[in-house]
């Protein structure tokens, strides 16, 4: 499979995912660790393939998930705050487009 294919296929599963889980019927944060645990996979393999701007991205995630997780653990889920999340999310988008265009 291709840079490109790959790239434009882990752009959708990111976007699909359900990012900000603000779920409030969940009751713990079980959810937000597994998506953590999904991110700090993804850092590794992006800082194996050489994108460590990618890599950097994802472990801050992985870093916001774990946080939110402890929040909601509490039943703090209105103390979460996605700000650096959401920003994020728009600097790995123009980032995998980045790639995008230099590996056609």
């Amino acid at each position: 499979m291709g840079l490109k294919l790959t790239t434009s296929i882990l752009l959708t599963a990111v976007l699909a995912t359900g990012t900000t889980a603000n779920a409030k019927d969940v009751n713990s944060g079980d959810q937000l660790r597994e998506t953590a645990a999904s991110y700090s996979h993804k850092a590794d393999s992006y800082q194996k393939s050489g994108m460590d701007d990618i890599a950097t991205i994802y472990q801050q995630m992985a870093r916001i998930k774990r946080h939110a997780a402890q929040l909601a653990d509490q039943d703090r889920w209105d103390d979460i705050d996605w700000t650096e999340y959401h920003q994020l999310e728009e600097k790995l988008g123009k980032l995998y487009s980045q790639h995008k265009k230099t590996h056609k």
